[in-house]
């Protein structure tokens, strides 16, 4: 080790020497760190001569403060350079301990050495970015860099150096870029993680079972392996980058063939599956449908999307509606009350319509009578001489002539009106009660609106529904979903240590409701609600009545495909989410790696390679469906049925159910008035006979109101299918 004298002029020259490494590296600040074994040295005018370069500096003498330091400005993503007088083993180790080895930190050794550490004292394998300086003779400073090649084994090679004697510094930059290093990566191999996730990646396992393979299953040529990767989008994207980037890549089978999830606690996260490798820096990439999230950015990096999707869930295609139902179902819920109310009140509007004026005048002309008869009482005497005043009595309250009492009585007149706007409301003949204007006004309005706007309006829905018939409602948002699993026995299933899955658990709100309901749907199992694949889900949302599946919309909407689109109901988009290639924390080729995925966005070639693959699975040979499917596919090829005609149906029985349900109905309600009609003809002690009749006549108003009721459901039906039959 060389120490360094004050007056020396080799301080002088080195001191110099370094200062003109670190101002070319062009950086804003410098970090110094002189551990306490080695406080011989005299840094004290190294640092003048640093700020006379107008660079801010900071000095430790602590290990400790040290690496909190650089761990600060990393979880913060400034970038550091850090000049280490000291040897590198022992600080090394500890750097790569703290996992503080990143691209944006540079560590700078310099102790004086002559030469280079022994071969197999250093690990500086990628992501390390180490450089270390030695004085192989006099004012000479020789610059070695672990990155100046892409082969990421950490080899030292020499880059640049420096002469105090006549030279100075060899070459600006100090360093090389790291755009220009990977930018050619001279068939170098990266090891990574594939996993079965249609349209992305097609993988066939050795010990899977026919019944669930995506494609058919091929010989091995090579008997030792487990999988083959046989197709997807990323899989082509993946050749594209290795020829551009010139690399080699071998495929490896992730623990538990899933992307990842987290456990432990949130200054520790750790990851299984593909996610996991990447942590550990056992594999260099990973694509297809990986999803970013807050927590996955805790342990790997992304790069550019490549996909940019959005969260959805599938269900069951809406199912065809009970016929039972299709005579009433044109009037919705929101229509009924209103209807209601309207045949209930219209009968006493028209009442009052007729008998208020009669009580208006019968009022005011026996004010008037007795007005007269008091004023004028002693000469109608006097006019009158002779007459008897029996006579004369009768003539002062002479009345106009009044109409026919059953018309005018409480009794017979509401039920008559009553009647009368049943009629219309049926479209039967009915008479007026009463022959005023302002009667057959209200009368005729209620004609119109019963003919015109509710009669034709129910014809025609009628005659929708019954040629097209209904189906229920879709559950195409979070909150139909909720109340889908909570009142009709829907269950939601997620794909295991997805980024889905991860949406739920994390949630808030509706997020959260939802993955306390899946964890409950089944209690026989804990992870009964979890899924391989979007690929299983979705068969067995096809197979099944009420399951639900949530995952990416791109993929979802794929493998949807692959069974037929109008099986299936695709929610609306539900969150934003965004797919990227994950790589190792710090890795010190994503700007260039960015750089690639840029361009082949920007170009639109993504987009494309993304749709080619779907062109390529519905016109390749070897695309094959579960049995069912394939089985149903041959009997439709065979009959080769015109497209139109399976959605032609002949009319039958099964569509007028709702009809005969209606007349059960008819005849159960007749049924019942007859047994109150039979019940209060009896002879009863307290029941007086004008109750009695009274009763009977209610009874009969029922009977009729209940036929006319049916008659005119009965005509609607006949006149719908009539039209139908004219139009064919």
């Amino acid at each position: 080790m060389c120490y360094l004298s004050e007056n020396s002029d080799q301080e002088n020259e080195l001191m110099i020497g370094l200062v003109e490494i670190v101002k070319s590296l062009d950086i804003k600040n410098l970090v110094i760190f002189l551990p306490t074994e080695n406080s011989t040295y005299d840094i004290d005018k190294f640092i003048m001569r640093v700020h006379e370069r107008q660079l801010q500096s900071v000095i430790f003498f602590n290990p400790d403060d040290y690496y909190n330091h650089i761990a600060q400005c990393k979880s913060d993503s400034v970038e550091t350079t850090s000049l280490i007088f000291s040897e590198p083993r022992e600080i090394v180790r500890e750097i790569q301990e703290r996992i503080l080895d990143h691209r944006l930190n540079l560590f700078m050794f310099y102790w004086g050495s002559h030469g280079l550490p022994k071969r197999g004292q250093l690990c500086l394998k990628e992501p390390m970015k180490v450089v270390i300086l030695t004085t192989p003779r006099q004012n000479v400073l020789r610059i070695y860099y672990n990155q100046a090649t892409p082969d990421g084994n950490g080899t030292l090679t020499l880059v640049n150096w420096y002469d105090g004697n006549s030279l100075g510094l060899f070459k600006v930059p100090v360093l090389p870029s790291p755009s220009q290093v990977y930018q050619n990566f001279r068939e170098r191999v990266f090891y990574i993680p594939v996993i079965h996730s249609p349209p992305w990646h097609f993988v066939i396992y050795r010990n899977e079972s026919s019944d669930n393979e995506t494609f058919p299953m091929e010989e091995y040529d090579d008997m030792d392996i487990s999988f083959k990767v046989i197709g997807g989008r990323d899989d082509s994207l993946l050749q594209l980058l290795a020829k551009k980037m010139n690399f080699k890549y071998e495929y490896m089978d992730p623990p538990e063939r899933t992307q990842g999830s987290a456990f432990g606690s949130n200054d520790n996260l750790s990851f299984s599956g593909g996610l996991g490798l990447l942590q550990r820096r056992e594999a260099n990439l990973l694509l297809g449908d990986i999803a970013i999230t807050s927590e996955r950015s805790k342990a790997v990096e992304f790069s550019f999307f490549t996909l940019v999707d959005s969260g959805a869930f599938v269900t069951h295609a809406p199912r065809r509606l009970s016929e039972a139902l299709a005579l009433v179902r044109p009037f919705r819920l929101n229509v009924w009350p209103a209807l209601i109310i309207t045949v209930i009140v219209s009968g006493p509007v028209l009442y009052l319509v007729i008998i208020m004026p009669q009580w208006w005048r019968k009022s005011s002309q026996k004010e008037k009578e007795n007005r007269d008869s008091f004023h004028h009482i002693d000469y109608i005497e006097e006019m009158n001489y002779g007459v008897p005043r029996r006579r004369i009595q009768a003539m002062k309250f002479t009345k106009r002539k009044e109409l026919p009492q059953n018309l005018l009585g409480r009794q017979f007149l509401v039920d008559r009106c009553v009647w009368f706007t049943i009629n219309l409301f049926l479209k039967q003949s009915a008479c007026l009660p009463y022959g005023g204007n302002r009667a057959r006004f209200v009368s005729s309005i209620l004609w119109l609106s019963a003919t015109y706007i509710l009669g034709d309006f129910y014809s025609a829905q009628l005659t929708s529904q019954l040629a097209r018939p209904a189906r229920e409602a879709p559950i195409n948002d979070l909150y139909r979903l909720e109340a889908a699993m909570k009142w009709k026995g829907y269950e939601l299933y997620v794909e295991r240590q997805s980024a889905s899955l991860a949406i739920l658990e994390n949630g808030t709100e509706i997020f959260h409701r939802l993955h306390l309901m899946m964890m409950a749907q089944n209690r026989k199992s804990n992870e009964s609600y979890l899924i391989s694949s979007i690929e299983e889900g979705v068969h067995m949302v096809m197979m099944g009545d009420r399951k639900v599946v949530l995952g990416g919309r791109e993929t979802l909407f794929f493998n949807i495909k692959r069974y037929g689109m109008k099986k299936f109901q695709l929610s609306e988009k539900l969150y934003t989410r965004y797919s990227a290639v994950a790589v190792p924390n710090g890795c010190p080729f994503l700007d260039s790696l960015n750089k690639v995925i840029m361009h082949l966005f920007e170009g639109g070639i993504l987009d494309r390679m993304t749709n080619e693959e779907y062109e390529k699975m519905f016109n390749s040979i070897k695309f094959k469906t579960p049995k069912e499917e394939v089985d149903k596919a041959t009997k439709k090829s065979n009959k080769e049925v015109p497209q139109e005609e399976h959605l032609l149906k002949p009319v039958s029985l099964k569509l007028l159910q709702g009809a005969f349900y209606t007349l059960l109905i008819g005849y159960i309600l007749s049924g019942i008035v007859l047994l109150l009609e039979c019940e209060w003809k009896k002879p009863r002690r307290n029941c007086t006979k004008a109750v009695a009749r009274r009763m009977i006549s209610v009874c009969i108003y029922m009977k009729i109101i209940i036929a006319k009721c049916f008659s005119f459901i009965a005509e609607e039906i006949y006149d719908c299918f009539k039209d139908d039959e004219d139009d064919e």
